[in-house]
């Protein structure tokens, strides 16, 4: 049987996760800061991942052939992970570390690593990029990467889906950026991330030093919120206006018209084994097995042909 250690296994994604690795068969060893002596877990264990003694500690207790890493943005926290971790597969678990690509679906390949050493104080993002050329630079580690987008769902601490449930309901102008509202989005689905994770964990798979999108396909910020207002049962007032414009916070998920229009998701499916769920977040038989598009979130029905179907993601989304 596999053993996993998930560090970050409690947070918003980590947990979604491990309920996939579990469904699966997969021995789940959340990890994080504070002590939990229960919860949707196999076992778990308390560490401050920052802390090398600590985490070569833990690595020793456990003995995971897979570490998946959903609390890493510090690219000296790979390093240490590079020389302490002697299992088969590390996951990292990174997030949209692309260049502006105005308007363009971003490929894995146009993430380029950086060059020269990170500087001492880095934001998330630039975080994640500095973790990701330290990968590259790891040759010996056996790695691979998750790049999903903004995740949103049920006990998303951010709320930011929130901003526009909330904007729909009191009947006012939702301000979307003009340039790119109609555009496909970097948006995901907790759960389909953490299936995504799961996957990546599978042993059988060969997927050493490769990186994979995982995202919604085809799903606009438009789809999006007027998915919320037919759940809703009121009208979607959407109220376009050049980006430059909006209000801080108007538009939570964008997309700002610099960044890129989404991920392509090809390499995901045809290496991952990224398949469809069916409406109402059940997949369509087994999930490794069945063929389709990328994951929508449950309850949401393909937004061409007919309106996203937000009404699981309102409820649940209201009651948070």
């Amino acid at each position: 049987m596999t053993r996993a250690l998930v560090l970050g296994g409690v947070g918003f994604v980590g947990v979604a996760a491990c309920k996939e690795l579990m469904r699966r068969g997969v021995e789940t060893v959340a990890a994080g800061r504070k002590e939990r002596p229960y919860g949707t877990f196999t076992s778990y264990v308390s560490l401050d991942r920052t802390d090398d003694e600590q985490l070569e500690h833990t690595l020793r207790q456990v003995e995971p052939d897979v570490v998946l890493d959903l609390a890493c943005y510090q690219p000296g926290e790979v390093r240490s992970v590079a020389r302490l971790f002697k299992g088969t597969r590390y996951v990292f678990v990174s997030t949209g570390v692309y260049p502006n690509l105005d308007g363009r679906p971003a490929h894995e390949e146009d993430f380029v690593p950086l060059a020269g050493d990170p500087p001492p104080q880095l934001d998330y993002m630039d975080g994640k990029r500095w973790c990701e050329t330290m990968l590259a630079r790891e040759t010996d580690l056996p790695w691979t990467v998750i790049r999903p987008p903004a995740v949103f769902g049920p006990a998303d601490h951010s709320l930011r889906i929130a901003a526009y449930i909330q904007r729909v309901e009191d009947g006012g102008p939702v301000l979307v950026p003009v340039e790119s509202y109609e555009r496909q989005a970097g948006l995901a689905w907790v759960k389909d991330i953490g299936y995504a994770c799961a996957l990546a964990c599978d042993l059988r798979k060969n997927l050493t030093h490769r990186a994979f999108n995982v995202a919604f396909e085809g799903v606009s910020v438009r789809d999006l919120v007027e998915g919320i207002a037919q759940a809703m049962g009121r009208p979607a007032r959407l109220h376009p206006m050049p980006f430059a414009q909006l209000p801080e916070g108007a538009s939570p998920y964008g997309p700002d018209p610099r960044r890129s229009a989404g991920y392509v998701l090809d390499q995901a499916r045809q290496e991952l084994g990224v398949r469809a769920f069916g409406a109402g977040g059940c997949p369509r038989g087994d999930p490794g097995l069945v063929p389709g598009r990328a994951p929508l979130a449950p309850g949401i029905r393909e937004p061409r042909g007919g309106t996203l179907d937000c009404r699981r993601l309102v409820k649940k989304s209201k009651a948070g």
